[in-house]
């Protein structure tokens, strides 16, 4: 007969502890599992604040030319020179015909007018009117001083005015609202700028 006593290395009884390597092993696996989650998680919170930018874009360009574009289709006259909201200078025959502001004539009554210029000191595009001598601020952080332009259809600015003429509108921004996006170095545009050419719907 035999007896038996306990013996550690059977394998019911065995009872096997985690070794150094296996833990470091575990760790690293966590940790890598852990830094892509969290990675993942960035950018796709940087390519939300890039598609709201993006969007923001869009918006400002929408509110800076939608009426404006719709009163120029709409005028009888329209005038391109320098102005603040008291006073307009239409740019001369002779001269390039451009400026930082544009008088608008809805009908054949020059006392009807409105008017687009650009204040220098904030940087911002706005609206006055005839009736309303408050300014409406259309675009803000606006950078060039030369917005408005007449220009032939071959696009070379004009020097003499013409019935037949386009209005250039370009708007250059060092930033953007809705949300706040820093245009420049190391961030979401190097150069950012709006820029259409209009033209009346009834031509002289």
């Amino acid at each position: 007969m035999r007896f038996f006593t306990g013996n550690s290395s059977s394998p019911a009884r065995r009872q096997r502890a985690t070794t150094l390597v296996e833990l470091l092993i575990t760790a690293s696996l966590m940790v890598v599992v852990l830094g892509g989650v969290v990675y993942s998680h960035l950018m796709g919170g940087k390519l939300m604040q890039f598609a709201a930018a993006k969007l923001g874009a869009s918006d400002s360009a929408r509110e800076a030319f939608g009426k404006l574009q719709d009163e120029i289709r709409a005028a009888t006259t329209i005038q391109v020179g320098d102005g603040t909201a008291s006073i307009f200078v239409p740019a001369t025959n002779g001269a390039a015909l451009q400026g930082r502001a544009v008088q608008i004539f809805p009908t054949t009554n020059q006392s009807w007018w409105i008017r687009y210029y650009y204040q220098t000191n904030t940087g911002e595009l706005r609206r006055v009117t005839s009736s309303n001598a408050t300014p409406q601020v259309i675009a803000s952080f606006v950078t060039n001083a030369v917005i408005f332009a007449k220009e032939d259809y071959l696009g070379n600015t004009l020097t003499a005015d013409s019935g037949n003429s386009a209005v250039n509108v370009r708007l250059q921004f060092y930033q953007l609202t809705y949300p706040v996006t820093k245009v420049g170095t190391n961030n979401y545009y190097e150069y950012f700028q709006l820029q259409s050419r209009i033209t009346r719907r009834i031509l002289q």
